[in-house]
């Protein structure tokens, strides 16, 4: 499954929407769905669950997910991250959901309501603003939680999973970027980083720098400022050729192609 690192900022988003679908994709942050009418495919970590009306799907941090949309849709979408209510850090940290989806979770008639207050709190920046969202938060997860059978994680293999993430993240466009390095500075196992990504993100190393580096790519390619070559060298290619080739790999098209279809509108 092909997806890409979010690097999301410290705000928390939180609104209502109609049309879900999101390719696979990851981030350090809680993202939390409530589908109020209709239905959505969700794939958590490869394993597929139907979001139906009524239901709440939880995903904690860096676990690959994407929804693809099978009907009409409204729900209720929150991301946030996880330092919001430090409260629960010992359940993020140590603990992880034996399934991401709570069926019939709208028996708890105190849910909707919580989030509607969310919703609107979110729009404003009040004086106190942050710790009234806090605030809501912390009671929305305490019914949330009361729902969710967990299980223990392994806690090393999530602090490293994060590590190993949050250095790509940061790194990516060096043109030196290889698991020697990640091995070197991070004082892990070269071996064990390359099971890391190929046990749990199911792709290789060299696999995933490439995605983070054609996803930055691609939102250069908008701006008619940069040179196709120009562009290869910011995200850390060491040749036009070896980005073109990549390019490819990933979208399916050039990157010449894709400039051209996102100047008409036609791409997305």
């Amino acid at each position: 499954m092909k997806f890409f690192y979010e690097n999301k900022d410290l705000s928390v988003v939180a609104h209502y929407g109609v049309c879900l679908a999101f390719d696979a994709h990851l981030h350090g942050h809680i993202e939390l769905v409530y589908m109020i009418e209709g239905r959505s495919k969700a794939y958590v970590d490869s394993m597929e669950y139907i979001i139906e009306a009524g239901d709440i799907l939880i995903v904690f941090p860096n676990k690959i997910h994407q929804y693809q949309r099978i009907g009409n849709e409204n729900f209720f979408l929150s991301i946030f991250p996880q330092d919001l209510c430090p409260e629960f850090q010992n359940i993020f940290k140590y603990k992880v959901p034996v399934s991401p989806l709570i069926k019939n979770a709208a028996r708890n008639n105190r849910l909707l309501p919580l989030m509607k207050s969310i919703a609107e709190i979110n729009k404003e920046k009040t004086q106190f603003h942050d710790a009234i969202i806090r605030g809501y938060f912390l009671i929305l997860l305490s019914e949330i939680f009361q729902m969710i059978q967990f299980e223990d994680a392994r806690a090393s293999d999530t602090d490293t999973v994060k590590s190993i993430l949050n250095y790509c993240a940061k790194n990516y466009t060096r043109e030196d970027m290889q698991l020697e390095s990640i091995s070197r500075e991070l004082h892990i196992s070269k071996y064990y980083v390359s099971r890391i990504f190929s046990q749990k993100l199911h792709m290789s190393f060299n696999e995933y720098i490439g995605m983070l580096r054609i996803s930055d790519a691609c939102k250069f390619l908008v701006n008619k400022d940069m040179s196709i070559t120009e562009i290869a060298y910011s995200v850390g290619f060491n040749s036009t050729r070896s980005f073109n080739r990549s390019f490819l790999k990933f979208t399916g098209m050039a990157p010449r192609q894709y400039r051209q279809l996102q100047s008409f509108g036609n791409f997305e």
